[in-house]
């Protein structure tokens, strides 16, 4: 019996040498290289983390000798002993192709002059990096420039990652460094960590550029530039549009004007456009998905003159004077016509349907881990995550359920709405502390009031019954009812571990919420009211 033996990489060195050929994607004469490389614990070689070689027309024939980007090797708490080291050369063009040879050959990688360690490595089929265009492009968050016509990649890849093991045991090692090395270079590693241990070849397109246009009668045209360099030669240009896993429209056409047509009316769904080199079957253009403006809707909110004050006291007594700008209503405008359902509307719903289900099935939070350096900073920013949920989502009204809720508790949330008389309600129990104070703090609060609407009631007694769960609520967010559990009462968030996580069927907190509030709408069970 024949087994199946798979098939030996082949070595992308034929295709990077056929690309580098003056002409066919760019001018190329040198290639800038970012090495982040790492020096660890009882190891005397410095192995690879991430390599990345970009293509370049430079006019200065000199090559910049390495250096490094960072005053001093970076560090991360959760990695004790490993240092890290971020650097940056240019080399000639010239010399590019036999130091991957020597690469491939094992004969290490010393482009900069001193050798680079890398795992095992092997060679990937090429890639075409298109730009954003609207949905971002993951490659794109580790690529240098990538926003014109889009780059040939060619990889070589660390299939074991023997040695980068511990940032796969614990995700939260690259996060660390990711954030480090962002602060010098725009490479966000964390979020590409399957290219840990790689070396990877950037081609940026820059022979010719090209853009895909919608005319205002629906169809669509694509325009074109060459390099001054280059000598033109005949292009092939395809452009599809996809609405729901098929294809709604499709056109094609040989470029031989500076502006071509093609013959394709606008339907619904993401375009997305290609052109070849037609003799060399080298593609120079790719866009992402993408969509032209046919509809702009405008939200105008009348902004409050005066702003909401109040006073929030300090634990050594003194007070913090607030204000929060307020807004008083709103309208909304739309120009130009909405793009129909062809098929009255039921392939939207169905759509949306199948949307709501898929983010119903995603756990979105935030996890909050202070310790004894950081406690203060992640407590204020486990408040700045709350008011940044309520200035987003309370337009309609926002609800805290929360046995402990305070008055300072709702002086650090609710207080911060910045919307005119929306409902604002705040259900706690008696270990909140004296109703009389919570009163007393809250009329105290030196606030002229502007613009609120917001009622506290206390859950005491053998009314309702006791509760546990601390929820901020938006009855009436943009989709419907949302809502977010806080994992701890709002007077310790940030203080301790916890988990801000938005919960899916939030209607269904919102009718408990409801049902609670409207058993204990007695007087008795009423702390505080604006207005009265």
């Amino acid at each position: 019996m024949n087994r199946y033996e798979p098939a030996e990489p082949r070595s992308p060195l034929p295709e990077l040498t056929q690309l580098l050929t003056p002409g066919t994607l760019g001018f190329y004469t040198h290639v800038e290289c970012t090495e982040l490389f790492a020096s660890r614990p009882d190891h005397e070689d410095i192995i690879n983390i991430f390599t990345l070689l970009i293509a370049e027309e430079q006019p200065d024939l000199e090559p910049a000798a390495a250096y490094f980007l960072t005053p001093k090797p970076i560090r991360i708490k959760s990695l004790n002993g490993w240092s890290f080291g971020l650097r940056r050369y240019t080399a000639l063009i010239d010399t590019l192709i036999p130091a991957l040879t020597a690469l491939e050959a094992g004969e290490g990688w010393r482009l900069s002059g001193d050798e680079l360690g890398f795992g095992e490595l092997l060679p990937m089929p090429a890639q075409f990096v298109p730009p954003d265009n609207g949905a971002q492009v993951p490659w794109n968050k580790l690529l240098k420039n990538n926003f014109w016509t889009g780059s040939h990649l060619l990889e070589w890849a660390d299939h074991g990652k023997e040695a980068l093991k511990p940032f796969f045991a614990d995700p939260r090692r690259l996060q660390e460094l990711s954030v480090q090395v962002e602060k010098h270079i725009p490479l966000q590693l964390a979020t590409m960590s399957d290219r840990l241990g790689n070396l990877t070849v950037q081609l940026p397109v820059t022979v010719l550029m090209a853009k895909f246009q919608q005319l205002q009668d629906g169809n669509f045209q694509v325009e074109h530039a060459w390099h001054p360099k280059a000598t033109p030669r005949s292009l092939i240009a395809v452009c599809e549009l996809e609405h729901d896993e098929i294809l709604t429209g499709f056109a094609s056409a040989r470029l031989q004007e500076r502006v071509t047509p093609l013959p394709m009316r606008a339907g619904r769904g993401l375009y997305r456009g290609f052109i070849w080199a037609e003799q060399s079957s080298t593609l120079l253009v790719a866009s992402g998905p993408g969509s032209f403006i046919s509809t702009i809707s405008f939200n105008m909110r009348s902004l409050d003159p005066e702003p909401r004050t109040f006073s929030v006291k300090n634990p050594d007594g003194s007070s913090d004077l607030r204000r929060v700008g307020m807004t008083s209503f709103s309208t909304h405008s739309l120009i130009g016509d909405p793009q129909p359902d062809d098929n009255g509307g039921w392939t939207a719903k169905r759509m949306y349907t199948e949307q709501a289900n898929k983010l119903a099935a995603e756990r979105r939070f935030v996890q909050y881990r202070p310790t004894q350096d950081d406690g203060t900073a992640v407590r204020r920013k486990a408040l700045d995550d709350i008011r940044a949920l309520i200035v987003a989502y309370s337009e309609k009204g926002a609800w805290l359920w929360d046995p402990y809720l305070s008055a300072k508790d709702l002086l650090e949330t609710l207080f911060y709405c910045p919307y005119h008389g929306v409902d604002l309600r705040g259900l706690t129990t008696a270990k909140a502390g004296s109703t009389d104070e919570i009163r007393q703090t809250l009329n105290e609060c030196q606030s002229n009031w502007r613009g609120l609407k917001l009622e506290l009631r206390v859950q005491k007694g053998m009314t309702g019954w006791d509760f546990h769960d601390r929820f901020l609520i938006f009855p009436s967010g943009p989709d419907g009812a949302m809502a977010w559990s806080l994992g701890t009462s709002v007077n310790s968030v940030g203080s301790a571990h916890h988990i801000l996580q938005k919960v899916d069927n939030a209607q269904l907190v919102v009718d408990a919420f409801t049902d609670l509030w409207e058993l204990l709408g007695g007087q008795d069970h009423l702390v505080w009211k604006r207005p009265q």
